[in-house]
């Protein structure tokens, strides 16, 4: 669909409907306005047009998404970097959103995946829940630190 590029409301208006379905960062808005063929000065318009109302903002945006991942509890706090920035979220703001980080919640996550994946843990469970773990990022110090704990449980 070719959308008219002279009238900036029609932009605008595409701009605020996107933007109505769910938050996006600014470079996933740019490249969706970009994809339905709005030139380059007509996007940046806009996004300049966005911005004071706060409809565009990436620091909240990367603090909602991070502490929405953290509550899933599926992914290590590698995998949420990589999705933060899949989303075109800077290395500034992650570093600024991620800082207060605990890295205990990371192995609890670890520990509660592979509780819930795996009733028993014999030889063969322990190779798939390494590489279960191994696959949503987690390193092998958090995930032999789960081995240790659920070793520890087992033995109680």
């Amino acid at each position: 669909m070719i959308y008219q590029l002279t009238n900036p409301d029609t932009i605008w208006n595409v701009a605020l409907r996107i933007l109505s379905r769910r938050a996006h960062s600014e470079q996933e808005l740019r490249q969706k306005l970009h994809q339905k063929e709005y030139g380059i000065d007509e996007v940046n318009q806009v996004i300049t047009r966005l911005l004071p109302y706060g409809y565009i903002n990436d620091t909240e945006f990367a603090q909602n998404l991070f502490e929405k991942y953290l509550r899933l509890g599926k992914y290590s706090f590698n995998i949420i970097i990589c999705k933060l920035r899949q989303h075109g979220i800077t290395d500034s703001i992650i570093k600024n959103v991620t800082h207060n980080y605990d890295y205990e919640e990371e192995w609890r996550a670890a520990l509660k995946l592979v509780t819930n994946r795996f009733k028993s843990f014999d030889a063969t469970n322990k190779e798939k829940a390494y590489r279960f773990l191994a696959t949503r990022g987690f390193s092998t110090t958090t995930i032999h630190k789960v081995f240790q704990q659920i070793g520890h449980d087992h033995l109680e």
